[in-house]
């Protein structure tokens, strides 16, 4: 579990999205017993705000993909890594599993992803709209991501994933479900809340 911003503190569902998170990934990785084991990475703050949950923890930045990793270097010993965001709180088990089911033999990453439907313009410096940006070739991208720790690439600095992969890596993505859209403001808590049912 990856904390990503002080959002996943906040409350949603009498208790915090964190929390929920930690929740559903926890029910997925009771599915695999002693082969599986939960870890929250965050920073020293995060990590002191969750020191009465019973994981491993890793202390560095998430939203830095080489910091990850090299946490990832002294973690507990894993085949697979899958990182799931702290503000994600409406995954569904079966969006784990769907990702877990496409890491094949030939496959080292997976990662949810959805078609991105609104509109997107791109403005120049004066502020005034050149042009429209073409929908097809935008992804929303959802997690957990599945890496098989072997393709990480600890050497490099920067990814379009939670941690490098290696330039060989091969990876794929699944379909990811609406429910899981990323928690981003209160605003947006406050519409979860809805679909939570309440009012």
């Amino acid at each position: 579990m990856a904390i990503t911003s002080p959002i996943a503190f906040q409350e949603l569902k009498n208790q915090s999205i964190l929390q929920t998170c930690l929740e559903n990934a926890g029910e997925f990785v009771a599915q695999y017993g002693s082969t599986a084991h939960l870890a929250i990475a965050g920073t020293k703050q995060s990590l002191a705000q969750v020191l009465d949950v019973d994981c491993e923890k890793l202390q560095c930045e998430p939203n830095n993909a080489q910091e990850f990793a090299q946490s990832l270097r002294g973690a507990q010993p894993a085949e697979l890594v899958m990182i799931h965001d702290s503000q994600r709180a409406l995954t569904t088990g079966a969006q784990f599993d769907r990702v877990l089911q496409a890491l094949t033999p030939n496959i080292d990453a997976v990662r949810p992803v959805s078609a991105f439907t609104e509109t997107l313009k791109s403005i120049g410096a004066d502020q005034y709209i050149e042009g429209t940006i073409d929908r097809n070739s935008m992804k929303r991208v959802s997690t957990p991501e599945l890496i098989r720790y072997n393709a990480i690439d600890f050497d490099e600095i920067s990814s379009t994933w939670f941690v490098p992969l290696k330039v060989d890596a091969r990876i794929t993505t699944v379909d990811a479900d609406p429910e899981s859209a990323r928690i981003n403001s209160d605003k947006e808590i406050d519409l979860m809340k809805h679909l939570f049912g309440r009012n």
